[in-house]
């Protein structure tokens, strides 16, 4: 078995081994009660949970990723089949999922209403990598945290059944010369979406460290991904499948040291009453080893990417809600496809950086963040997307059109709105009606963004940013003029011109998120030259 990988440049981002509405008060809070157990293999009779699958390279984080979206689909669309049975009614691909996330956009990806010309070259390039192996995408490891960016830009899911030009290119198998890549233009990465991400949420994780660096169980956190489960989202997490007692002979895992996450898996459900003994660990004399034993009982239940490997639990693994690895946490949200306004959509966008990372600034006086877009069809627009980037925010959004350059929030106002978000995430908001947009029309997403802190109401810009890693990739953001604002001190600033204040603010915050992690390296940056910063996560959604 190839040794676990962790690719600690990216700050935890994990791979493996082969074998291995109201719109005016809208809340993603925690209030139900639950359930003792959920198992979404028998969820109300039916199972939503697609057949366990095996990873060939280091890339779970899409095993991860693509069996929580299906789950979240699948439920949403009450695509259950008899419990007991296989469910195969959909498999989305991880190849497109790993491919695309590490490619950036090339001329030939430019589509109208999706990828403007002025992106070109954003996100990550791996070719010198790919000089030596043109399948070393797969190996790089996963950026597992994305906030649904991928998707939320309506990049996929895609189904591993697609057909183009005479043949299946995203199912999880080699061309005929041995090749796992792609073709970079806008035929094969812009798919026309048959699945519509709704929310991406960050969810708090029950291991969290006190102020001594010591593990401290978080039952409110246990309490919000068991939530998302009972209400059939999807949920993907982080765990150390390098500590020795991963799996016991009851395919039950329970990580007690000081391990950092390094696989991603699907969390499909929990057992409230699973019993602490199933992790107990055993010398050769048959004595418990100090420290093997959970302090009570429960459990997740864990669907991995390492095919099935034990004929009784057919590749699912228990995992006691007490690990101590558990990180990153995220669940997934997908539209019932009845309930779809439109299905021929268009994205007005410019965070194409496929990133994990997502910095932020406080302001304690009124700060606004904005996108200004020029409409490139005759469209209607009804929904905008955005991301927040820390728990318990109100967001309230305007959006104007006819507006003047450089000022956001000039012209004719067409909606606004407030909502409230416990959760970190990607947030899809659906506006009160479809609003007429001219081809050439200027038009504007204007938010806001506050929280309570102790220090009182606090006003939040948040943009996403990454850096140069080792593995052979470049990144590149790209921010033009005209395209995102800031509004401070009684005045709007365009983007492209606070560039280096917004590098500096990422670098402070990625040397102080490592610091914050056990058994991490310290990355090895020469300069904040190995930053680059993009647009402000703002998205207009318009159907033709």
């Amino acid at each position: 078995m190839k040794k676990f990988l962790i690719l600690i440049l990216s700050a935890l981002m994990i791979c493996s081994c082969a074998a291995c509405s109201d719109n005016n008060a809208v809340s993603d809070s925690v209030s139900e009660k639950l359930p003792s157990k959920v198992d979404l293999r028998n969820y109300n009779g039916k199972n939503y949970v697609t057949p366990v699958k095996r990873q060939k390279f280091g890339d779970c984080w899409s095993f991860s990723l693509a069996g929580s979206a299906e789950i979240a689909y699948l439920v949403a669309n009450d695509m259950g089949v008899k419990a007991g049975k296989l469910n195969r009614k959909v498999d989305f691909s991880e190849k497109y999922i790993a491919w695309y996330m590490y490619h950036g956009i090339s001329k030939g990806d430019v589509v109208k209403g999706k990828v403007r010309a002025s992106q070109v070259g954003e996100g990550f390039d791996p070719k010198v990598g790919e000089m030596t192996s043109p399948n070393k995408v797969y190996d790089i490891g996963g950026e597992y945290v994305h906030y649904g960016n991928l998707f939320g830009s309506g990049f996929g899911p895609v189904d591993e059944s697609v057909e183009v030009n005479g043949e299946y290119p995203y199912a999880y198998k080699p061309d005929s010369d041995g090749n796992w890549t792609l073709p970079l233009n806008s035929e094969y990465r812009s798919v026309p979406q048959k699945a519509f991400l709704r929310n991406s949420l960050v969810l708090p994780s029950p291991a969290k460290l006190n102020s001594k660096g010591k593990y401290k169980f978080d039952g409110e956190a246990l309490n919000a991904i068991k939530s998302e489960l009972y209400k059939g989202h999807g949920v993907s997490l982080a765990i150390s499948v390098s500590h020795p007692g991963f799996i016991q002979k009851n395919m039950a895992a329970y990580c007690n040291g000081d391990y950092t996450a390094d696989h991603a898996v699907t969390v499909v459900g929990y057992d409230d009453d699973y019993p602490r003994e199933n992790f107990v660990d055993r010398d050769d004399s048959g004595e418990i080893i100090k420290g093997s034993l959970p302090p009570e009982n429960g459990a997740f239940i864990i669907k991995n990417s390492w095919g099935i490997i034990d004929s009784e639990n057919d590749g699912y693994i228990y995992m006691s809600y007490y690990d101590h690895s558990i990180y990153s946490v995220m669940s997934y949200e997908f539209d019932n496809n009845k309930n779809v306004k439109h299905k021929d959509i268009n994205y007005d966008q410019y965070d194409l950086l496929m990133t994990e990372w997502y910095g932020n600034r406080d302001y304690k006086n009124e700060t606004k963040t904005a996108n200004m877009f020029d409409a490139e069809e005759d469209e209607n627009l009804f929904q905008i997307s955005y991301i927040t980037s820390l728990p318990d925010t109100e967001v309230s959004y305007e959006i104007y059109k006819n507006v003047e350059n450089n000022n956001p929030s000039s012209g004719t106002l067409l909606e606004e709105g407030t909502n409230s978000h416990q959760f970190a995430g990607y947030h899809k908001i659906d506006l009160n009606g479809d609003y007429p947009l001219k081809k050439g029309e200027k038009y504007s997403v204007v938010l806001t963004m506050k929280r309570v802190t102790d220090d009182g109401t606090v006003y939040t810009e948040v943009f996403p940013y990454s850096t140069k890693f080792s593995g052979g990739m470049d990144v590149r953001g790209i921010i033009n003029k005209g395209e995102s604002f800031i509004y401070k001190n009684g005045k709007w600033t365009d983007m492209s011109d606070i560039k280096e204040s917004l590098i500096e603010r990422a670098y402070e915050q990625l040397v102080k998120k490592l610091g914050s992690r056990k058994n991490i390296t310290p990355i090895s940056l020469d300069s904040k030259k190995t930053f680059t910063v993009d647009n402000y996560p703002i998205k207009a959604i318009s159907g033709l």
